[in-house]
């Protein structure tokens, strides 16, 4: 008799579809750092910021300056919603997820998102820290910058830029969640009356198209989010390197350090939006267009093609 498959059997193929699209998809993050790092102060073009990123690390740094963090952070990020996401559906709406409505899905998902970056925002505050590490100063070292900012902030510290993060991650994975079947549906529809044929190119196509209009979209709603909270972590970090002689006071947690998260992030979108208007607020959004577009497209893809593979059938 066949052992009936549980959520856990779910974990290898995610883990492989999440590791996978974590690699192919770092060069592309690092130019979307760069360009979002550049709204508070005015226009940098993405080849001046290119320029300078080589100068200070090589072109290998492009597949290696904060690649430790940022292969860690994207991959458990990945599985930690890709896993979550369908237990919770259960458990909210007692449904399976291909049973559910995109409000279902997005609630779902959106929910997800906190484990999530409780999680990671350590990672993430680290990875962006040596992406604008432009003097290489911590020699790409994950361990010595997360240190360094222990050492100065303490722990709260790690968590620099969550306020950003957090609307970042809510948007994306719940509109990702809430649209992605139906669009690719639509899309495997459209392609079959196109073409009239429904074969696993059809089926592939789908995935992949679907997957990127997904993406893209969440991308549309969650860049802000993702820009203020870039420039956030910049401007604190640049106080942390350069203290004022009585130095730079830790955090001490606390109702006042939890709501400072959010008046910081509404002060620092202030000040983007004038310094570069309010389409400041949208800077990198091509980079993340291939970032979160092309990321939804592979996961939508590689994920079932890992799940058939190892023969998981559970949702």
């Amino acid at each position: 008799m066949a052992r009936q498959q549980t959520a856990w059997d779910t974990l290898p193929p995610i883990t492989a579809g999440a590791a996978s699209v974590a690699f192919l998809m770092y060069p592309a993050d690092v130019m979307r750092a760069l360009k979002m790092a550049s709204a508070g102060g005015g226009e940098s073009s993405a080849f001046v910021l290119l320029k300078n990123f080589i100068q200070a690390h090589g072109i290998k740094g492009l597949a290696s300056q904060g690649v430790v963090p940022e292969l860690l952070q994207r991959t458990w990020s990945r599985i930690s919603k890709f896993f979550m996401f369908p237990v919770l559906h259960r458990q909210m709406w007692a449904l399976e997820p291909s049973q559910g409505t995109p409000f279902t899905k997005g609630s779902a998902a959106m929910v997800a998102t906190l484990p999530e970056m409780w999680t990671c925002t350590p990672f993430e505050t680290a990875k962006v820290a040596l992406q604008l590490d432009s003097t290489n100063r911590f020699k790409n070292s994950a361990m010595g910058v997360a240190k360094w900012i222990y050492r100065e902030q303490g722990w709260k510290g790690l968590y620099c830029g969550y306020a950003g993060l957090q609307y970042r991650q809510a948007c994306w994975t719940s509109i990702y969640f809430a649209t992605v079947d139906d669009v690719t549906k639509r899309t495997k529809t459209g392609i079959e009356q196109l073409t009239g044929s429904n074969g696993s190119a059809v089926q592939r196509t789908s995935a992949v198209v679907g997957g990127f209009l997904a993406g893209t979209l969440g991308a549309v709603i969650n860049t802000p989010g993702d820009v203020v909270r870039t420039n956030v972590q910049k401007q604190e970090m640049a106080k942390w390197l350069s203290p004022p002689a009585s130095g730079v006071p830790k955090y001490s947690f606390g109702p006042s350090y939890v709501w400072s998260g959010v008046t910081v992030s509404v002060d620092v979108a202030n000040q983007i939006v004038r310094t570069s208007g309010v389409g400041g607020l949208w800077k990198g959004f091509m980079f993340k267009t291939v970032h979160l577009g092309g990321g939804g497209a592979l996961l939508n893809l590689l994920i079932p093609v890992f799940k058939n593979m190892m023969g998981v059938t559970v949702e």
